[in-house]
């Protein structure tokens, strides 16, 4: 896709500098760190929207965002997603529908591209709801005295060692062990690793954890400055996991008021808090689009030795392809779609024979539904879907699980 006056499309050279003042008016981020992230995620990550002279711009720069791909994890098999950050536009031309023109190119192209799903964190809501985007799952940020986090003294079985975090790949093969017990979680590239590791742009010191076995996970922390101790990023994937970070981070009291970190509902860290004193900071809900319906649907996984057929009514404005219904089938924590007829959609619709186990609902509500951020009968109270009590049941079954998280904000 090329950019042409008047069109999205790719960021051409000289609109870089561009780019960076849209991000920098929207976000307030800085030039070198705007420049720092087009590095880390690659030139091609950027796509932008050019106004026609009617905007009086001559065609210049009017909105620009970032896109790449990745693959989300539910059920806890990866779906292919594209995540999106940096939304901008230009504060003189907002109101005037570039921000949803340019969204709109961006799913067009990531769903062409063979993506099923989009996630973003939103600075506004009613742009996003507007474009099918429901919400998703949370990220939690949690802090506590170094005296609440410590449990008594460290498991002698166990060790804790300080690593070279130049090479990700070992903490990637720890982190991936979470894919399948989680909701959720995405797998980084170097950018998003990158920013977990190196959040301020200086490198975190990285201690792996373990046992005779083996390594069982790793924390990251940055230099403790004015008294408090940030955990950039980490992964605890056994009970003595938990108690050595414990240790560790209990053995930073005399240096800090307060530990800081990120993470979801279920941390463990909170879970296993040895005194009062945790609390959430900020809890921040990030938004999931569903691109291509039934490629979503048969590639996440679910619950085994649940099965049954669940007819979904759904109503898509953005993408045509996405509206009807929807037959789906589960066996084996595996499932498969498939188109209903017209006949059949107004039998269903109907309560007739086909439709017993039938729910109605919006694309952005399938998304809430989808990642297990919210189940079905709390989003029939509330009016964002219809369904009678099979349909609700069933539904429950498939979509059930651990509470969708992510650590990682962009």
């Amino acid at each position: 896709m090329t950019a042409v006056p008047g069109g999205f499309g790719p960021l051409l050279p000289e609109d870089r500098v561009d780019a960076a003042t849209l991000v920098r008016q929207g976000f307030g981020i800085p030039r070198e760190y705007f420049d720092r992230s087009v590095e880390l995620f690659g030139p091609g990550v950027m796509r932008g929207l050019r106004a026609g002279p009617e905007a009086g711009s001559a065609g210049g720069l009017v909105a620009c965002a970032a896109v790449w791909p990745m693959d989300q994890w539910f059920g806890g098999r990866p779906v292919p997603s594209c995540g999106v950050a940096a939304v901008a536009v230009d504060p003189a031309q907002r109101g005037r529908g570039y921000g949803t023109a340019l969204m709109r190119g961006l799913l067009e192209e990531a769903r062409a591209g063979g993506a099923a799903l989009s996630v973003l964190y939103p600075a506004t809501l009613p742009l996003y709801t507007r474009l099918g985007f429901g919400r998703g799952g949370v990220s939690f940020d949690w802090s506590a005295p170094p005296a609440a986090l410590s449990a008594g003294p460290p498991p002698r079985d166990g060790w804790i060692r300080r690593t070279d975090a130049s090479d990700a790949g070992q903490l990637a093969a720890l982190r991936r062990s979470l894919f399948t017990t989680t909701n959720g979680l995405v797998e980084r590239n170097e950018g998003l690793w990158s920013f977990a590791l190196c959040p301020d742009g200086a490198p975190s010191d990285v201690y792996t954890l373990g046992g005779s076995g083996g390594l069982e996970g790793y924390i990251a922390v940055a230099p403790p400055a004015d008294r408090k101790l940030n955990v950039a990023d980490l992964c605890l994937l056994s009970p003595r996991a938990v108690r050595l970070a414990q240790g560790f981070l209990g053995g930073y009291r005399a240096q800090v008021d307060r530990v800081t970190w990120r993470g979801g509902p279920d941390d463990p860290l909170v879970l296993l808090a040895a005194e009062r004193g945790v609390r959430a900071d900020a809890c921040d809900e990030w938004l999931l689009r569903i691109l291509d319906l039934p490629r979503a649907l048969e590639s996440r996984g679910y619950p085994p030795g649940v099965a049954g057929e669940l007819t979904l009514d759904v109503s898509d404005a953005l993408i045509p392809e996405n509206s009807g219904c929807f037959r789906l089938s589960l066996s084996d924590g595996k499932a498969s779609v498939r188109p209903l007829p017209r006949a059949l959609n107004n039998a269903d619709k109907a309560g007739g024979r086909t439709g017993k186990a039938v729910l109605s609902l919006s694309i952005a509500a399938l998304a809430c539904l989808y990642s297990g951020h919210k189940g079905p009968h709390v989003l029939r109270q509330v009016g964002l879907l219809r369904g009678g009590e099979e349909a609700l049941a069933l539904a429950s079954l498939f979509f059930s699980g651990p509470a969708p998280w992510m650590p990682d904000r962009f």
